[in-house]
């Protein structure tokens, strides 16, 4: 043995190097079971990130057992060709999408037909904002996506050979809650991602010296995959336009909210804010914050502390809004992409309920004296459903018809809620350093009006008499974009501007003509999808003026030439008041909404379509029934069919294999790991237990092994290395090795009680090898 050790020629496997060669550069190739198992974590965890997006849970378990499935069969295939193993990918990833869909009550491949599960889905995408409700279409479509992403991560680790790169595929998962509704992840799902992906780091990186930089880098990404979100949200507004998240031009106590909303409505494409339902059929003017201050020449929103306010689940009395002169602003609004610190509500607003769990209104809090609402810290997210009541006072016919027989200066309606003094007093404030032009315009005009309702018009009937042109683009290029006086002063000369020029102007003069005026922040009058149902989109975001007329409240106007003419925006206003009707119930499509699904939002123009597609997703037979029992089954028994496969293998190869006594050694040991006999980890302090050798395997194999198992292996082990360094190969030893390895499994077999056998078959810990090449093979 010594001299056959010494001698070169014998050392490098003398009569079988080709074949030793081979079976060598597929042992390197061979992906660790571990590595193959933990490529599928880090994707299996992200999808839990989508969360937001469908409703329910199901869809993620049918995901977890069709991936544990198809990773099952790779770690089986792993020892093959590269070639072999990405057919055996494509087929398990065919094959297991074929089973789900017959387990959900479908013909095989409908999740590739358009007309099918696959075309419902993508309907239902299209015509809902999320969560989507959870069909059984949608449910298979959205868990068969998360197995073929899975399947790519299962090519980088388990064919391409860089497991190092096999948790980009879950980034793809992180990532599509933050596009489609501008939502961050979970930080506890992106720290757990993190956590898989270090651990797959950790597994693939040998030898161990190259895990710790491997890990180093793995945390310093996690940091800042966790910390960045924080740093720079989502919901920014450079990223709108990538995250479909709308942020809100209104910034609680900072100035520049009209610039703000004048580069929202310069956005070339429109995106989705809310949805809303009204009782009367008409559109709103919804209110999301008034902007007050102007004691500095420029339009901001007064300071207030929300967290002292009355929360937003408790009814008010709305301030300055006389319900006799107005008309119900009772709506349903869902948001469905509006990321904002206020509430879109009527500007005469008293009352709110939530309609969805995700919408705490402990959180949102009344602020004095505006009839707004806005929250202590949250934002509004895509989902949240609330139904508000109040009313809306707009200057119109109706109120010219009271102006004109004396009925405003003294009405007999009951009595209102008024501002205090205080409050009046800041809506007339004027800096000292006003520009003349608009001291000046606004006398002119406002000279021989009897009434401040009188005067008001006047000055509204001014900008709409055809002297002013609406354009979003003149005060860009002409450098006075913007709310404050002199911006005011430059609109009066050009008479060129947008909403924002129009509010401010007319607010501003008002308080010269000494009517207390602010400046609602909002959204005009969107077009009807269907009766009583309205879509609102970030171009319909607006600013107009609101006028305290003493004796009346606060009355909106419309001074914007195109808001005007395009929205109809009289049309609801003008009406005859009408009594507070109760808070309306959500439309049909809302009433399916539970705290436990969590709300849906489909537009009563698409409900038809919507219910069309419902029916052909349920089973209705019970072959769905018999289908996931089967499947689950499958999945249970995967893993021993996966080690039986592998075990008729091997002996069917080692009763004619060249180098058996190496086969017959692989068996043994993953046989003893089966059944709880792990080799002891090698220690990097002990030459003699890190020697990568099968001799020093069986050294650190349990003391308790029993005795015919030890010596049935070392049978096996003699062969190896007579095997290995022998000048000629023993062509005897396959009966004799064939019968080693039978005795082996059958002294452990009866050693061991019927549970700990039954267990050993179903649960192979083999398949999950316990450390890279660790029995010894390459001794």
């Amino acid at each position: 043995m010594t001299g056959t050790l010494t001698n070169p020629s014998h050392t490098r496997r003398p009569p079988f190097r080709g074949a030793d060669d081979w079976e060598e550069r597929r042992e390197s190739d061979t992906p660790s079971a571990w590595v193959v198992v933990a490529s599928v974590l880090p994707v299996l965890i992200a999808a839990l990130a989508l969360r937001p997006l469908v409703q329910g849970i199901a869809w993620w378990w049918i995901a977890v057992v069709a991936t544990a499935a198809t990773t099952g069969l790779m770690v089986a295939a792993r020892r093959s060709g590269r070639g072999l193993r990405f057919v055996v990918l494509v087929v398990a990833l065919v094959a297991v999408s074929c089973a789900t869909s017959l387990a959900s009550g479908m013909q095989p491949f409908t999740w590739l037909d358009r007309t099918g599960a696959l075309g419902r889905a993508i309907e239902a995408i299209n015509l809902n904002p999320a969560p989507l409700l959870e069909t059984t279409d949608v449910r298979l479509i959205v868990a068969l996506s998360i197995v073929w992403v899975s399947g790519a991560a299962l090519f980088v680790a388990a064919i391409a050979g860089t497991p190092a790169l096999a948790a980009a595929p879950a980034l793809v998962l992180l990532a599509v809650p933050a596009f489609v509704i501008g939502s961050n992840p979970s930080p506890i799902i992106m720290v757990t991602v993190g956590i898989a992906f270090l651990a797959l780091l950790w597994l693939s990186a040998r030898p161990t010296r190259n895990a710790v930089p491997a890990a180093i880098v793995g945390a310093l990404a996690l940091t800042v995959a966790v910390v960045l979100p924080t740093v720079i949200p989502l919901n920014s507004p450079f990223l709108s336009g990538v995250t479909g998240a709308v942020p809100s031009p209104v910034q609680p106590g900072r100035p520049g909210t009209l610039i703000r909303l004048g580069q929202d409505l310069r956005e070339p494409s429109p995106l989705e804010v809310f949805e809303y339902h009204t009782t009367s059929g008409s559109p709103e003017y919804l209110k999301l914050a008034n902007l007050d201050d102007f004691s500095n020449g420029e339009w901001s929103p007064s300071v207030q502390d929300a967290s002292q306010a009355p929360t937003a689940n408790s009814d008010q009395v709305p301030v300055g809004v006389n319900p006799a002169f107005g008309t119900t602003g009772d709506a349903v609004i869902r948001i469905t992409g509006l990321s904002s610190q206020y509430l879109p509500v009527p500007a005469g607003a008293s009352s709110i309920l939530s309609r969805s769990t995700s919408l705490d209104l402990q959180n949102w809090r009344w602020l004095a004296g505006s009839n707004t609402i806005r929250s202590t810290g949250p934002v509004t997210r895509p989902g949240d459903v609330y139904a508000v009541s109040g009313s809306s006072v707009f200057a119109g016919p109706y109120l010219d018809s009271l102006d004109a027989r004396g009925a405003l200066a003294n009405p007999t309606s009951r009595v209102f809620a008024q501002p205090s003094a205080a409050q009046l007093r800041q809506d007339l404030a004027l800096p000292s350093n006003l520009p003349a032009i608009i001291r000046n315009t606004a006398y002119s005009i406002g000279v021989g009006a009897a009434d401040q309702y009188t005067r008001a018009r006047a000055l509204q009937s001014f900008f709409l008499s055809g002297q002013f042109t609406y354009s979003t683009t003149t005060p860009v290029s002409q450098g006075y974009d913007g709310d404050n006086m002199q911006v005011i002063a430059k609109f009066l000369q050009v008479r060129a501007g947008y909403c924002v020029h129009f509010a401010s102007a007319m607010a501003v003069m008002a308080r010269v003509m000494g009517i207390p005026s602010r400046i609602a922040v909002g959204y005009r009058p969107a077009a009807s999808d269907a009766p009583g149902q309205f879509t609102v989109t970030n171009q319909q975001l607006h600013a107009w003026p609101e006028l305290y007329i003493a004796k009346v409240g606060w009355v909106g106007f419309e001074p914007t030439p195109a808001a005007s003419s395009s929205s109809n925006a009289q049309a609801a206003p003008s009406a005859a008041p009408a009594s507070p009707a109760a808070p309306t119930a959500l439309p049909l499509q809302h009433t399916a909404v539970t705290p436990q699904a969590g709300p849906t939002s489909t537009p009563s123009a698409t409900g038809t379509r919507r219910s069309s597609a419902a029916p052909s997703s349920a089973p209705s037979l019970p072959l769905g029934g018999i289908a996931w029992t089967l499947a689950i089954i499958a999945a249970l028994l995967a893993p021993a069919g996966a080690r039986a496969l592998q075990r008729q293998s091997r002996l069917a190869r080692l009763r004619n294999a060249r180098a058996p006594a190496r086969i017959a050694w692989r068996e043994v040991v993953d046989d003893a790991v089966d059944h709880g006999f792990h080799p002891a980890l090698r220690s990097l302090d002990d030459p003699l237990s890190s020697v990568p050798t099968a001799r020093a395997v069986l050294g650190r194999l349990p003391a308790d092994l029993p005795p015919a198992t030890r010596a049935a292996m070392l049978r096996i082990l003699e062969a190896l290395e007579r095997e290995r360094y022998a000048q000629t190969p023993d062509v005897e030893a396959h009966p004799a090795l064939v019968l080693a390895v039978l005795e082996a499994r059958q002294t452990l077999d009866d050693t061991e009680s019927p549970m700990q056998v039954l267990r050993s078959r179903l649960l192979p810990a083999s398949l999950v090898r316990w450390v890279r090449s660790g029995s010894g093979v390459h001794a």
